[in-house]
């Protein structure tokens, strides 16, 4: 049998995510919050994969449907934790950080990606806890919503849904 190179994606290595914030604070919003991140990374994953230079590549037949998939998947988590009851502190930044990454996800065009970009830098504090593993959450958020924009500036074609 001949041996063949194989490419495994990010996202398919579920099992390996180390320890989450989810561990020290388990609320619904917490956990689906620590969900949420993820499958955000995974997008971004799949969306780097599409601009890469061999994306013409028949190899990578279903990589679109899966990275709108994703974003589907990441709207869904945002919107439960958006309607989720909040118990304690430190949920309702990770709520209002998980409703901005909605509407960056649903936006349309380059100019309301970064208004909302804008907007998270300018009003900071209300996406700030003292909980330094809810915080990291929120940093890795706060990434991600930079990333998205980026992607959005250089690849104006790129639109996460």
């Amino acid at each position: 049998m001949a041996d063949t190179c194989r490419i495994t994606r990010e996202c398919a290595l579920k099992a390996l995510w180390p320890a989450s914030v989810a561990d020290d604070s388990p609320t619904f919003i917490t956990r689906t919050f620590d969900t949420l991140t993820k499958a955000v990374d995974e997008a971004l994953n799949l969306e780097r994969d599409l601009s890469h230079s061999l994306s013409w590549d028949p190899a990578s037949t279903g990589i679109q449907e899966a990275a709108e998939a994703k974003w589907q998947d990441c709207l869904q988590l945002s919107g439960d934790i958006l309607t989720a009851q909040v118990v304690s502190a430190e949920d309702l930044p990770m709520q209002r950080m998980s409703m901005l990454l909605h509407f960056l996800i649903e936006s349309e065009s380059l100019d309301e990606a970064l208004r909302f970009q804008q907007l998270m830098h300018e009003h900071r504090d209300l996406f700030t806890t003292d909980d330094p593993g809810v915080r990291e959450a929120l940093n890795r958020a706060a990434r991600q919503v930079d990333t998205v924009v980026e992607m959005a500036v250089t690849a104006p074609e790129f639109a996460p849904v």
